[in-house]
């Protein structure tokens, strides 16, 4: 991030960004991918990731918000909820 210029949040910046908190390579983060059972995501990186999306985005996602979701495309629709909201 430069400055403090908030990126637009998007699919792939999204994949970027959890694929960085989990050490992963970001191909191993599909959309399908459930992060739990599929990638070993438990409830304290999923912190790690909503705190990430608050400092990348702006956007707070709150910490139960964060522990109901289960694959990359509906961490996204909680990122463009919470944006609009």
């Amino acid at each position: 991030m430069t400055g403090n210029k908030l990126i637009e949040p998007g699919l792939e910046d999204l994949r970027t960004l959890v694929a960085h908190v989990l050490e992963v390579d970001a191909a191993e983060v599909t959309d399908e991918a459930n992060l739990v059972e599929d990638l070993g995501v438990d409830s304290l990186l999923l912190l790690e990731v909503a705190a990430r999306i608050q400092q990348r985005y702006g956007i707070r996602v709150g910490d139960a918000a964060i522990t109901e979701i289960e694959t990359l495309d509906e961490l996204l629709q909680l990122v463009f909820t919470r944006q609009k909201g």
